[in-house]
């Protein structure tokens, strides 16, 4: 309860101060509003000068709850409420995790090191969607990690649901049910030839992915209408393949001449059309485009920035003062990272050593799926706050650990 406590205070300490959304947090924040006002899910989220049609280029989840907030009479200060309490809520999951992964004193660890961890804490005061995707990503697989023989297909197929409902905030927990799919076949039947044993992890794979599809239906059977094609989640895809594909592979505009502006074209042909460009690039360059993957690697996961950036750029403080709340921050976020990573990384290799095959696929897959994704989309140290349960699970088994070691060496 005390580390619950002390992350409820610094996140709420948070709300002192004037924020505006910014980043994405500002087309959240706008469709909302036209959710809310029954206006529907349109271009108009983009700009207002846009036409009302009908589009699917950014996930409708973020925006979907947000509007929930507007029509129970809620603000943007409703908005970070909500983000606060989607942040805390991650503590208790990362010390259940680490519990059941080593012990309850890593359970405590993870629990500190979550309340207290930067980026979380401002990211609860940001428009971002990843507290509350983690936030669901970790309440999605909490009751496999606790299920006993007997429990598993019922928590299997929790673990599915759960994570094919929080696809409606990012897509990347579809390929989560894939991994954790595969790798629980893997681990389950050990006793079975090898072939056997593929075969059931390819099986478990292919219908965990197709119950975590399953509660995307209706958006999908909505885009099937409205854009003339079933679209399980959202349309920028090719767009973010061929920002992957070029440069450093992190975020950046598309340049006026890299446009697809074949007229008439739709949402869904134009992000087919930056996907083949992408394709292209990268058939063009393959070796230069795995070395970009590296790149994108150490991008997602080896700092923290967005998270002071995001918040700095959302203050209405003068330029001075937000300029040293953002450099703070950003310091803050970047040199605790450090920290959290090497202790994650030592809370890893216990697992690996100790730990069973159903808690290894629950806290390796998604941090694997996250990684897979990225190294081939674009990359961004934001995405890595999306199993952020999971690596605050391993760091507080890390610090266990290393606190256990200099105990019994004194």
């Amino acid at each position: 309860m005390a580390p619950l406590a002390v992350a409820l205070a610094l996140r709420c300490a948070l709300l002192a101060v004037p924020a505006v959304p910014s980043w994405d947090g500002v087309i959240y924040v706008r469709a909302a509003e036209q959710l809310a006002a029954g206006m529907g899910y349109t271009l108009r989220i983009l700009s207002e000068a846009n036409k009302a049609a009908p589009t699917a280029f950014y996930p409708v989840g973020f925006p979907a709850v947000l509007a929930a907030v507007r029509w129970l009479g809620g603000s943007l200060l409703a908005d970070r409420w909500l983000q606060v309490l989607a942040s805390v809520g991650i503590v208790p999951i990362a010390y259940l995790f680490a519990r059941r992964a080593y012990a309850r004193s890593a359970g405590r660890a993870a629990a500190w090191a979550t309340a207290l961890w930067p980026g979380g804490i401002f990211l609860s005061a940001t428009w971002l969607a990843e507290p509350l995707f983690a936030l669901g990503v970790g309440l999605a697989l909490l009751p496999l990690s606790y299920a006993r023989r007997r429990q598993r297909p019922g928590a299997l197929v929790i673990a599915a649901l759960g994570l094919g409902t929080v696809a409606y905030l990012r897509s990347s927990s579809l390929p989560m049910a894939t991994l954790l799919g595969a790798a629980l076949g893997f681990f389950w039947w050990q006793r079975l030839a090898l072939p056997r044993r593929a075969l059931a992890a390819g099986a478990l794979a292919v219908a965990l992915t197709a119950l975590a599809c399953a509660p995307l239906a209706p958006w999908a059977w909505r885009n099937q209408r409205l854009l003339g094609a079933p679209v399980l989640v959202s349309t920028n895809g090719g767009v973010n393949l061929l920002l992957g594909a070029r440069g450093d592979g992190s975020f950046a505009t598309i340049a006026p001449d890299e446009e697809c502006k074949t007229s008439p074209l739709r949402e869904v042909a134009r992000d087919t059309c930056y996907q083949r460009r992408a394709v292209a690039l990268i058939a063009d360059e393959p070796l230069t485009w795995l070395a970009r993957g590296v790149l994108k690697l150490v991008h997602t996961f080896g700092h923290e920035s967005a998270a002071a950036q995001c918040f700095g750029e959302g203050l209405m403080l003068p330029a001075d003062r937000a300029n040293a709340w953002r450099l703070w921050a950003l310091g803050l976020c970047r040199l605790s990272w450090l920290a959290l990573l090497i202790a994650a990384g030592a809370g890893a290799s216990v697992v690996v050593r100790r730990s069973g095959g159903t808690l290894k696929a629950i806290l390796f897959t998604p941090v694997l799926a996250i990684a897979g994704l990225h190294s081939v989309y674009l990359g961004g140290d934001r995405y890595h706050a999306a199993v952020a349960p999971m690596l605050m699970a391993l760091a507080g088994i890390g610090f266990a650990v290393w606190r256990k070691r200099n105990r019994s060496c004194a």
